[in-house]
């Protein structure tokens, strides 16, 4: 759940996230869970907003072709709970995925504060999934002396993908696999788009001086992509990429 919290207001909004695999000339109702975690009254206005489409939904860039917002103001009372539905209609030339945002806007004194909670949608049957790795380093961090990873995904099938996978560090000389680390799904990645992803691999203290050779297994559905990285550790921990 996304929690959000000011001195005025407290809400509280679930999903965060919602998700629809849908077929083509179909209805999906669903709804958006709101509470009120504050010891008084709150009202809440409600909106759409575009956001992002893979190509070939020209005629669909704009949310209101497809998302419908049966309330958009609603009156929460202290440490109380509404319901917030949402209609979306599908239609025959939809492809790939389509995207919206849901925006909770609460006004209090001088302030104006929006929420905003992505839908994504995917039409079955048209789904592309395309995707590699585009980029790839390791670097030893200055701050920490700790050795991360910098990889950019670049997507170019017509869904947004959320990845994880693994990072195996291996020996070059004996073959061993030293380290296996897990990369935890996380922010999305959209149709025809590049982003780039950061994270900790492992302490250049606990590699010994040598060769070694990173592989990044990256996984989406059904789908996995393997990257490779040859680097050195020095005596200090320092990693060189080759």
């Amino acid at each position: 759940m996304f929690v959000f919290n000011l001195a005025y207001a407290n809400l509280e909004i679930a999903p965060a996230v919602v998700n629809i695999n849908a077929e083509p000339m179909s209805v999906y109702e669903g709804k958006f869970i709101v509470t009120n975690l504050e010891d008084v009254p709150v009202t809440v206005n409600i909106e759409k907003e575009d956001w992002k489409n893979s190509s070939g939904n020209d005629s669909f860039t704009t949310v209101d072709k497809w998302l419908e917002l049966p309330k958009t103001v609603v009156d929460i009372a202290p440490k109380g709970t509404v319901e917030v539905p949402f209609v979306v209609t599908t239609d025959s030339n939809m492809k790939g995925s389509i995207s919206g945002m849901v925006v909770f806007t609460i006004e209090g004194g001088m302030f104006q504060i929006s929420m905003k909670q992505p839908v994504y949608l995917v039409i079955k049957g048209t789904e592309k999934l395309d995707f590699k790795i585009d980029e790839l380093d390791l670097k030893t961090s200055t701050r920490d002396g700790g050795i991360y990873y910098n990889l950019t995904l670049k997507n170019n099938g017509n869904i947004h993908i959320r990845h994880n996978g693994v990072i195996e560090i291996y020996n070059k000389q004996t073959g061993d696999l030293v380290k296996s680390v897990n990369i935890d799904e996380t922010f999305p990645t959209y149709a025809q788009d590049s982003r780039n992803f950061k994270g900790f691999v492992i302490s250049g203290t606990d590699l010994k001086k040598g060769k070694y050779v990173a592989l990044f297994k990256i996984k989406a559905f059904d789908k996995q992509v393997i990257g490779r990285k040859r680097f050195k550790v020095s005596r200090l921990g320092e990693v060189v990429t080759e």
